[in-house]
């Protein structure tokens, strides 16, 4: 079992407090901003859906780290959710908080039934909407950090993934708009716009690397640059390809040119993987 290691690794315990909390912990790019935290010296409050992925990264956790645990297995859906959340980082004092759940199947827009419209509605804008008013309100005047996790497909509309899109258009709203609206008073405010990363969903879609497509990034990469790059600016962008396509798409190319691009090149991603699953 380790000590939290030293040097920049705990900039952040020391501006945030002891205690962080991780929503959609279980596996993937959660787990790994979990194990980042912990390598900080952050006891940590652990949130997913899923009770035996939480049992695994909490025991983990536990074997290799000498910091405090909370698991808490809740369905974000549920309206109800926040209060246990919130009453876990009230009783610790907890001041990081990352929400990373997210609800996101890759398929055309009319297979989604109302319910998992929904789900898309409720998991990625309004938990996380309430979380932040709440968590903002709790921690009014004090120092806290709040990280948010986008998508290169919240800049444009983007075919096969248009409820998580959008969605992920909304937190890119939403964390701007507080970044203004509450910086110097305490808050700060991280927005993690990821490209292709290297989750248990993006192997769901993508079996084998597609030729011409960048390359997945490692989850603990993205949460170690997060972590490392919180609270000296708003948009993050891990890795290079990540940041050359936002600069490409946004900055260099019409948008017309940059969405019709953007689409095309997820039509053919979804041609490969029909290709894929056919054989």
């Amino acid at each position: 079992m380790r000590k939290a290691s030293r040097g920049k690794h705990m900039e952040l315990k020391t501006t945030y407090g002891a205690w962080a909390c991780v929503a959609g912990a279980g596996e993937g790019l959660g787990a790994a901003f979990a194990f980042g935290l912990a390598r900080r010296g952050f006891n940590l409050i652990l949130i997913d859906l899923d009770p035996e992925k939480l049992s695994e990264v909490e025991a983990a956790i536990r074997r290799t780290h000498a910091v405090q645990l909370v698991a808490l297995c809740v369905d974000l859906v549920d309206r109800e959710s926040i209060q246990p959340i919130m009453a876990a980082i009230e009783s610790s004092g907890c001041r990081f908080l990352v929400y990373n759940a997210a609800y996101g199947p890759v398929r055309p827009f009319l297979q989604n039934t109302p319910d998992e419209l929904d789900r898309y509605i409720q998991v990625n804008m309004a938990t996380p909407m309430q979380l932040a008013h709440r968590f903002a309100a709790l921690h009014s005047g004090r120092k806290a950090g709040l990280l948010l996790i986008s998508s290169l497909a919240g800049w444009r509309g983007t075919r096969y993934v248009v409820p998580y899109a959008a969605s992920k258009a909304f937190t890119w709203n939403l964390a701007e708009g507080l970044h203004y609206e509450r910086e110097g008073v305490g808050l700060d405010i991280g927005l993690c716009t990821l490209g292709p990363v290297d989750t248990p969903n993006y192997r769901s879609f993508f079996p084998r690397q597609p030729l011409l497509q960048p390359k997945a990034m490692a989850p603990q990469a993205v949460a170690e640059y997060a972590l490392r790059r919180f609270g000296r600016r708003l948009f993050l962008f891990p890795g290079f390809s990540t940041a050359f396509s936002h600069f490409l798409l946004n900055r260099v190319l019409p948008r017309s040119w940059a969405s019709g691009l953007h689409n095309a090149v997820m039509k053919r991603l979804w041609r490969l993987n029909e290709r894929e699953n056919s054989k």
